[in-house]
């Protein structure tokens, strides 16, 4: 099993938040010129196409571009994959720019999951984060899609940011109920650099979000779902049965993925990769990024991705991939943690306590090594 990711960097504008690789374009040359790097791009891995079973388009914004470009894509990805192994294609879309013709190409391309960059159900919170759609836009998007025939849909929340409540907390569950969609991604917001936020913290313009209540807020986010019947199986993602991101699981279980386009990250033969985040660079194919990963790497790895997900890294997994048992390798931190109530142990797994998901960075720490790139854990 393999994943494969495809980077858009193109957004009709900066969010407040995001720093993500991206350009805000809107000159038609630039962007088809990025496209045609991207069909060339592909060539260099056609030898692992045969096992790839996920395909991910995020961004930037993937339904900014225009449709004629996103076709283009879409035809080739379905000539690389066939289509014969593809158990979840996903694509992530701004709601305000969600039309009939796209999602006309997402059902003759076979695309089958649709994450929208929701972010906030309040009108005003949207503005200050620097997005540029409504509540309404939201509620639209999800309406055609679901005339469309295309149910699997996830919405991305954050909660954390510099304005939030728990009164916006509860308003933004009420209205995502009322969607009744099968998946969230509710993030806790990152501080990031070289981000409109950040600038604005630094110079005093506004506070940044008390770490405690950040923390209640979780809390409350985590019960309220579970009580809707929403399964927590990663620190951000919740899901009704079935309905769980397949992409997504195979970096938390550490399986390998092709990364494609601008900034885009890969993991294949235990090589780690970043293509470079500048246009420039990405068109002479430099890498930001390249290692080739150690035995003790790539288990330490193992056991901190793993961590990422509520039920936590596999033992017959382990055992089948490094010919160890996790608990003879890793006996002195795994007694450590369980002896902390930050995991425990079942008969197939070691999962994180409700202790260990509020503190789960304690966790990941532990198993650390000097990864220089981490933008898979995001």
């Amino acid at each position: 099993m393999k994943g494969l990711y495809i980077h858009i960097p193109f957004c009709k504008h900066i969010c407040s938040y995001c720093d993500f690789p991206k350009i805000v374009t809107f000159k038609e040359a630039k962007i088809k010129e990025y496209v045609d790097k991207l069909l060339i791009e592909f060539d260099n891995y056609k030898e692992y196409y045969k096992d790839v079973t996920t395909v991910f388009i995020g961004g930037g914004t993937p339904n900014a571009i225009p449709s004629y470009l996103l076709e283009k894509l879409l035809n080739k990805v379905m000539e690389l994959t066939k289509h014969n192994n593809i158990i979840e294609y996903t694509i992530e879309c701004n709601p305000e720019l969600l039309n009939q013709e796209q999602v006309d190409l997402f059902k003759k391309y076979h695309i089958t999951r649709v994450s929208l960059g929701a972010e906030s159900f309040n009108d005003d919170i949207l503005l200050k984060l620097g997005r540029h759609h409504k509540k309404n836009d939201i509620f639209r998007s999800v309406k055609l899609l679901k005339e469309n025939g295309i149910t699997n849909i996830n919405i991305d929340l954050i909660f954390g940011h510099p304005f939030d409540s728990l009164d916006l907390v509860k308003e933004n569950l009420e209205n995502f109920y009322l969607l009744n969609i099968p998946h969230i991604s509710y993030y806790s917001m990152i501080l990031e650099d070289k981000t409109v936020f950040k600038y604005q913290i630094e110079n005093k313009i506004i506070t940044e979000f008390d770490e405690d209540l950040d923390a209640s807020l979780y809390e409350y986010i985590m019960k309220d779902l579970k009580n809707h019947g929403y399964n927590q199986y990663e620190i951000s993602n919740y899901a009704k049965s079935g309905f769980e991101s397949k992409h997504n699981m195979l970096y938390w279980q550490d399986l390998e993925y092709i990364g494609v386009g601008l900034g885009a990250s890969g993991y294949l033969d235990n090589v780690r990769y970043t293509n470079a985040l500048n246009f420039k660079d990405y068109y002479d194919n430099k890498l930001e990024y390249k290692e080739i990963l150690s035995k003790e790497e790539t288990e330490k790895e193992f056991m901190m991705v793993g961590f990422r997900m509520i039920k936590g890294p596999s033992k017959i997994d382990f055992l089948n991939r490094f010919n160890v048992s996790i608990y003879d390798k890793f006996k002195e931190s795994i007694d450590k943690l369980i002896e902390e109530e930050l995991i425990y142990e079942t008969e197939t797994n070691y999962c994180l306590t409700n202790k260990g998901i509020l503190l789960a960075n304690l966790v990941f720490m532990e198993f650390a090594w000097c990864l220089q790139n981490q933008s898979f854990m995001n």
